[in-house]
């Protein structure tokens, strides 16, 4: 089925409950994992934003330190799926493997909140955490974000706000599987391997755009952001799935990235599909191990104390 921005409210809160009610690929939370979310602290705060308090989840690893890095995390689930615990143990593994304190916001969702709800959200929660590093006990010249598929493209469209606006600048960007592209129809990105269907793609592009004008905004679609708005991003990490349909434009954007003089990082697993990182499928760990060594890199650029 092909879903079009004809449907009613009704029909796309419809769809949305089909779309949140399964999943395609179910999270495996182990033993060991668990145990790495019980060693750390985690607390609720309630950050205002321009659309309301924002609920984020705080993961502190034990014995952090004072004036420690802050790294902010967006779930996946395009944009229409909640979050969930596995959002929160990844959390925890980062916080144990970087020492840094680990903010998950569970932002809005759509067809609730479409396009730009839940990035403007998520940019303020970013925004806040600078404004008040003193109080959260971090370096904010050590904050860096992050997100997986549709959280991804939150933290690369975050990335481009804050450089028009000159308001803050994070030390660094993780997307994973990142979405980037809401032009190409789905069904010109499948991979026949993929346990992704273009139905499913069609339907979180239609809900969160809302209208097809916001499919052409380059914070919706970031791969086609103009060079100029792209230079002086800060430096990215890519991890790319080979058979996730995503694949091609995280590629695309990493080049734009690249050509506008960005240092970019890419890391590909060939064998692995859409969503690995965080359901715990098969070479998870390696892939995890790569963001918190890469986080740890960024955070080592600054040392406590030195003017940002």
């Amino acid at each position: 089925m092909k879903y079009d921005f004809d449907m009613t409210p009704a029909q796309r809160l419809e769809v949305a409950e089909e779309l949140r009610g399964g999943t395609l690929m179910p999270p495996i939370i182990t033993p060991e994992m668990e145990a790495d979310l019980a060693a750390c602290t985690v607390d609720e705060l309630s950050v205002p934003t321009r659309i309301g308090p924002a609920r984020v989840i705080r993961v502190s690893p034990p014995d952090r330190t004072e004036n420690s890095p802050l790294y902010i995390n967006f779930h996946g689930g395009g944009f229409v799926r909640p979050y969930h615990k596995r959002d929160t143990i990844f959390c925890a593994q980062t916080a144990l493997a970087t020492g840094a304190l680990v903010l998950d916001v569970d932002y809005r969702l759509a067809p609730e909140h479409p396009f730009p709800a839940g990035l403007n959200e998520c940019h303020d929660v970013t925004q806040w955490a600078f404004e008040n590093a003193g109080t959260l006990g971090i370096d904010p010249a050590r904050i860096a974000i992050g997100g997986h598929s549709a959280g991804g493209n939150f933290a690369t469209a975050i990335c481009i706000m804050a450089a028009e606006s000159g308001s803050f600048r994070v030390c660094g960007q993780v997307l994973d599987y990142p979405f980037t592209d809401g032009v190409t129809p789905p069904e010109d990105k499948l991979d026949p391997r993929s346990v992704m269907p273009a139905w499913r793609m069609d339907a979180f592009n239609v809900l969160y755009a809302e209208v097809p004008e916001n499919l052409m905004n380059p914070l919706l679609s970031p791969v086609l952001a103009r060079t100029e708005a792209l230079q002086g991003l800060p430096p990215a990490l890519f991890l790319i799935a080979g058979l996730d349909p995503l694949r091609h434009e995280a590629r695309r954007y990493a080049a734009k990235l690249i050509d506008a003089g960005v240092d970019v990082d890419i890391r590909q697993f060939d064998d692995c599909d859409h969503g690995w990182v965080v359901t715990a499928r098969p070479r998870h760990e390696e892939a995890r191990r790569i963001i918190f060594d890469w986080l740890t890199s960024r955070f080592a650029q600054h040392q406590p104390g030195e003017p940002i």
